[in-house]
């Protein structure tokens, strides 16, 4: 970094962060947050720490320029999933092995909020002139829909000002330019209890949502976008329970599904076709009830032109320090560039230094060369979006 910022203090700043169990749920990242706050005072650049509720804290940094100008937003979560078993490592030792970084959240995503910190950090310390304000937005609660942290704090127009964003999520630093959408659905299949040495009596609601799953798994999608890891929409039924005792026809039967769309599909016409799939099922039986929710917690796809100005910035910073051109997608999965381009009118671009491959696995980890090049990455961009 110029002398400004080396490898070991990015490797000392992203085990602080991992070492740090911020897991969600409960999402209560305050320890987390305090972390970021302090580092960030420590090299006077100024922070705050603004909770969505009780525990789910955010931490804004801002490091401003020597005139009015454009506005960057770095965002990222600083929550984590549960660790879960199959772990070789402590999963918050921030263990180091073989140029890579091990724990919870290296990937997805603390590395990268260790890259961006590490770049606003040593921008700071260069002394260099530019223009405008850089934001740093270290976000609660994304694992579990973000209403505490990137959407509340969009909602108190915070970041809402940016002209363009970076969202450090884990895309092996491939230049991402928006995500797939994504619709949870819960489905409520009733049928009629009687003695299961009687099963004419009932409806067996078990037997009436296995054929759902096997019509909706067979559903057929029109769209498609090439620009996308994933270019087509997808379905998958993940949850299910039902049934009260073995001996029981079971009168209810309850699923959950995963809706992953790509940028033209709405709530509505996600809605229609689960209807039209579960319309032929209702006629088979007369007592059987089917009911479709859709859950509050909603992400939109969207998708940038790579003409945009932070797209540009991107590809242009990544071939300076890089010698080469990056990979260009859209991602699979939801992110919370979802909230900033949708709800905040900001053009977002995806970039960090983890492997999306590693995300919520157990022995999570980062290259540390990635970490160390992603920081190079940033410090570029803001010379390319800000710089006099």
């Amino acid at each position: 970094m110029n002398g400004y910022i080396g490898q070991n203090e990015i490797l000392t700043l992203t085990q602080k962060i991992v070492r740090c169990p911020s897991i969600n749920p409960p999402a209560d990242t305050k320890e987390c947050a305090q972390i970021i706050f302090n580092i960030f005072r420590k090299n006077e650049i100024y922070a705050e720490v603004i909770e969505g509720k009780e525990g789910a804290a955010n931490v804004i940094a801002r490091l401003p320029g020597k005139r009015k100008g454009k506005t960057l937003l770095l965002n990222g979560h600083i929550d984590v999933v549960p660790p879960g078993e199959g772990w070789t490592v402590d999963p918050f030792g921030g263990e180091v092995k073989d140029g890579k970084i091990y724990g919870r959240g290296t990937s997805d995503m603390k590395s990268g909020i260790a890259s961006m910190m590490a770049a606003m950090i040593g921008f700071k310390r260069s002394g260099k002139q530019f223009n405008g304000e850089i934001v740093f937005m270290g976000v609660a609660d994304e694992e579990t829909g973000s209403e505490y942290g990137t959407q509340f704090l969009l909602g108190k127009n915070i970041g809402k000002n940016a002209d363009f964003a970076i969202v450090s999520e884990p895309t092996n630093l491939r230049v991402e330019l928006g995500n797939r959408g994504l619709r949870w659905i819960d489905i409520f299949v009733e049928g009629k209890a009687s003695h299961a040495g009687r099963p004419n009596l009932g409806v067996n609601s078990v037997f009436y949502a296995a054929k759902l799953i096997e019509a909706i798994h067979s559903m057929k999608f029109k769209g498609w976008n090439d620009a996308f890891e994933i270019s087509s929409p997808s379905i998958s039924v993940t949850m299910i329970s039902g049934g009260a005792k073995v001996n029981i026809i079971p009168n209810r039967c309850n699923l959950s599904v995963d809706r992953r769309m790509i940028p033209g599909e709405t709530t509505e016409t996600v809605m229609k076709e689960l209807q039209d799939v579960i319309k032929p099922i209702l006629k088979e039986e007369k007592d059987l009830r089917i009911e479709i929710k859709m859950r509050p917690v909603t992400w939109d796809a969207y998708l940038l032109s790579e003409t945009e100005p932070i797209v540009q910035a991107t590809i242009a910073s990544f071939k300076t320090v890089t010698g080469r051109s990056p990979e260009i997608r859209g991602k699979s999965a939801a992110t919370d560039g979802s909230y900033l381009f949708h709800l905040g009118g900001i053009p977002t671009v995806l970039f960090g230094p983890g492997n999306q491959y590693l995300s919520h696995k157990a022995d999570e980890c980062v290259s540390l060369d990635d970490v160390v090049l992603s920081t190079k990455i940033f410090v570029e961009i803001f010379n390319k979006l800000l710089g006099l």
